[in-house]
C-alpha cells in the first residue's frame, strides 16, 4: 500500500534542525536573527506526533503493543544518537588527554554507559546539570520518548475525550511551569527535566490529534512559500524579552500546532521537492550530530590556532559541516544499523514465537 509522504513537512523538519544549530552555537549574530530558535523543537514534537499516528496509528490499536512500538522507535532513533554520543565521549578525552580539563576514566565510563542506555545522566556521575552531558541535544530524545511511551500505552484506548484529556493536562504544565523560566527553551537539564517532558507530551499528542482531524476536513494545500515563512516568522519574530516567555508559551500550544495544521497537505514538484526530502533526509542527523561535531571544530581551531575567523564564520561551518555528516552518516551507517536491528529484531521475535 502506498503511503503519504510529507514532503513539504520534511523540508520544514530540515530548516528547523539547522536553526536549533544557532541555540549550541555561540553566533550573536545568528541568534539575533533567530530569537526563537529552540521553538524548532516543539514543531518536531508536533510533527513527530502527526507523522506516527500517520505510521502506526492504527496499528497500535491491534497488531503493535507498547513494547513493539518501543523497539521501532529505538530502531529508529538509536543508531545516530550512538553516534553523537560516541563523537561526544571521544571529545571528552581528547579535552582530557590535552589536559584542558580533568575527568576520571570511572567518571566517563559511568556517563558513557548510562548514555548508552539512552538515560539521563545523574549530576553525582556527571558533576553537572545536564541530562545528557556528552550530546545535550539528546534531551529532546528522551522526552519524546516519555511521549511514545505514553501514545503507545494510550492507544487502544485513545478516545477523542482522552486525547483532549491528555492535551489539557500537558498544555496546562506548560502555562504552569513557563513563569519560572524567561523562555521556553528549557528542558535539557536535570533540574528542567519536567518542562521538556510537558512539551513533548503537549506537542506530540497535539501532532496525533491533527492527524486524526484529518478524517474530519480535509485542510486545502498551501503554497511552499507560506509554509517556510510562516515557521520563519514564528522563530525569527523580534519578541520584547518581557513578554517572550508569553510569545514562547502561544507558539507551542498554539502557532506551531497552526502550522502542521495547514501545511500537511502542501504539495512541492520537481526541484522543491528534491530539496524537501534532502532536508528531511539530515533533519535528525543535523540535530543529534551538530554539537559534537561543533565540539570538535572548537577544539581544532584551538589546536590550529585559529581563532579570530572562527568566530565569524562559525555557524554556517558548523551548519555545512554537520549537513555533509548527517548525509554520509544516514547512507553508511544509520540505514545500514537500523536494517541490521530490525533483522535482529525479527529474529529474536522468531524464536520467542
Amino acid at each position: 500500500m502506498h503511503r503519504q509522504r510529507f514532503v513539504v513537512l520534511d523540508g520544514l523538519r530540515g530548516i528547523a534542525a539547522f536553526a536549533v544549530i544557532a541555540d549550541h552555537v555561540p553566533s550573536d549574530l545568528v541568534r539575533a536573527l533567530i530569537p526563537g530558535r529552540y521553538l524548532a523543537v516543539d514543531f518536531f514534537f508536533i510533527l513527530s506526533g502527526f507523522v506516527l499516528c500517520h505510521a502506526y496509528g492504527a496499528r497500535l490499536k491491534s497488531e503493535i503493543r507498547t513494547f513493539g512500538f518501543l523497539r521501532l522507535r529505538f530502531i529508529r532513533l538509536y543508531p545516530l544518537y550512538l553516534l553523537g554520543l560516541m563523537l561526544g565521549a571521544l571529545h571528552l578525552i581528547y579535552l582530557s588527554a590535552a589536559g584542558y580539563i580533568q575527568v576520571t576514566l570511572s567518571g566517563l565510563t559511568a556517563m558513557t554507559a548510562i548514555s548508552l542506555l539512552f538515560l539521563p545522566v545523574p549530576s553525582g556521575v556527571s558533576g553537572q546539570d545536564l541530562l545528557y552531558p556528552l550530546n545535550p541535544p539528546s534531551w529532546s530524545l528522551f522526552s519524546e520518548l516519555i511521549a511514545n511511551l505514553a501514545y503507545a500505552a494510550l492507544a487502544p484506548w485513545l478516545s477523542l475525550r482522552l486525547l483532549l484529556a491528555v492535551l489539557a493536562v500537558s498544555g496546562v504544565a506548560v502555562l504552569h511551569l513557563i513563569p519560572s523560566e524567561p523562555d521556553l527553551g528549557a528542558g535539557w537539564k536535570l533540574s528542567d527535566i519536567h518542562i521538556g517532558i510537558a512539551r513533548a507530551m503537549f506537542g506530540f499528542f497535539a501532532g496525533v490529534a491533527i492527524y486524526r482531524a484529518r478524517s474530519v476536513f480535509t485542510v486545502p494545500s498551501v503554497p511552499v512559500w507560506l509554509a517556510v515563512g510562516l515557521l520563519a516568522l514564528i522563530l525569527c519574530a523580534p519578541v520584547p524579552d518581557a513578554a517572550r516567555r508569553w510569545f514562547d508559551a502561544v507558539a507551542c500550544l498554539v502557532l506551531m500546532p497552526f502550522i502542521i495544521l495547514i501545511v500537511q497537505n502542501a504539495r512541492a514538484a520537481g526541484r522543491i521537492a528534491k530539496i524537501s526530502t534532502w532536508l528531511g533526509l539530515v533533519s535528525y542527523g543535523v540535530y543529534v550530530l551538530h554539537e559534537p561535531i561543533y565540539f570538535w571544530l572548537r577544539s581544532l581551531s584551538g589546536f590550529l590556532g585559529v581563532s579570530g575567523p572562527f568566530e565569524v564564520i562559525d555557524y554556517p561551518l558548523v551548519v555545512g559541516v554537520s549537513a555533509l555528516s548527517a548525509w554520509l552518516a544516514t547512507r553508511v551507517f544509520d540505514r545500514p544499523m537500523r536494517e541490521r536491528l530490525a533483522r535482529i529484531g525479527k529474529s529474536e521475535g522468531a524464536k520467542a514465537g
